[in-house]
């Protein structure tokens, strides 16, 4: 080998070695300044999946839905299916997006229409003076704590408790004798899967209506005067009324979706700007020539991506460094 071959070689070599951290670390800050979140779905690997699929029959749909801990400008949703033999091949479904909470499409139960039965509700199996529904706060240890139904669920870290819509401001501290006498929940932590449990209370906008989430159902609160006589520090969950207009749609019509074998689809964010709720819910309505039945998910996935915008590199460094304080100052 030349002597020039052998010194254009360790040019190139320390190029390259200098260029792979570079990129690296390029990589890394971009994935900071600009987070994705990716939720997938995998038909062989249940355990894996961070959603989970639900066929209505009588509707003839399928749905699902993701609750993310941070705000993006884009949600893009890619799903595959099994290839079947009949007219879903040519019949895609029909993709709506509703920004909402995943409790808030529970059934409607029976109206409460008397003192006594919200009464009954707020304080079913708990002989205390919290109802259900409220946020402990055991000071020592910074642990927050949801009742429901007499037992408590611990909330797992702050970014769950504030994408279910809870504040801060609602908190009820208390000492560790009076958390003991509530036993844990079945589960026994607030998992993103699950939506709010029995003693949440919403209220929609714009029709200020108060629903209490009892025995898997959210059952509206008549009259709001009974719900402030007997728990005077209540708080509720903000939640858009049910309305097509706090909703997206989209009809794939790519090839893949005429072969009924995936869809693919890509939504704005802003355009949801008046629907209150953090879960977004899809919904694949298909025609009536399509049975349900016959679809099965291979796999999917939703996908979350910011606006590439000075905006949303402000937010990043500002949750970067609240998210530093708290673990580095506040906890001290």
């Amino acid at each position: 080998m030349s002597e020039n071959y052998l010194l254009r070689l360790y040019k190139i070599l320390r190029i390259f070695i200098f260029a792979v951290p570079a990129a690296a670390i390029v990589t890394a800050a971009y994935l900071i300044l600009f987070p994705i979140e990716n939720f997938g779905y995998f038909s062989a690997n249940p355990e894996l999946s961070k959603f989970a699929i639900e066929k209505d029959d009588a509707k003839n749909k399928i749905s699902f839905g993701v609750f993310p801990t941070l705000n993006h400008r884009y949600i893009e949703l890619n799903a595959r299916f099994r290839k079947t033999e009949n007219q879903c091949l040519e019949n895609p479904p029909k993709i709506i997006l509703e920004k909402t909470y995943q409790a808030f499409l529970l059934p409607d139960g029976n109206p409460i229409r008397t003192k006594d039965e919200l009464k009954d509700l707020l304080f079913r199996d708990n002989k205390t003076s919290y109802p259900n529904g409220s946020l402990l706060h055991l000071k020592p240890t910074d642990e927050v704590y949801l009742l429901t139904n007499g037992k408590k669920t611990l909330f797992p870290g702050p970014e769950i408790f504030r994408a279910f819509g809870y504040s801060f401001d609602n908190l009820a501290d208390v000492e560790k004798s009076a958390l003991d006498q509530f036993p844990d929940a079945d589960n026994r932590v607030f998992l993103w899967t699950h939506p709010h449990p029995d003693g949440a209370i919403f209220q929609t906008y714009p029709s200020r209506k108060f629903y209490l989430i009892a025995d898997g159902k959210k059952c509206e609160i008549e009259n709001p005067e009974d719900l402030r006589d007997l728990w005077p520090k209540y708080f509720t969950i903000a939640v858009s009324d049910p309305d097509p207009k706090n909703s997206l749609s989209c009809l794939p019509l790519s090839e893949k979706a005429r072969r009924g074998v995936g869809i693919f689809c890509l939504f704005d964010r802003q355009q949801l700007a008046t629907a209150l709720g953090g879960y977004y819910s899809f919904t694949l309505k298909y025609p009536d020539i399509c049975p349900v039945s016959e679809v099965n998910l291979e796999n999917g996935s939703v996908k979350l991506l910011p606006e590439k915008s000075f905006s949303t590199i402000k937010d990043s460094l500002r949750r970067i460094f609240a998210s530093a304080v708290n673990r580095y100052f506040l906890k001290q």
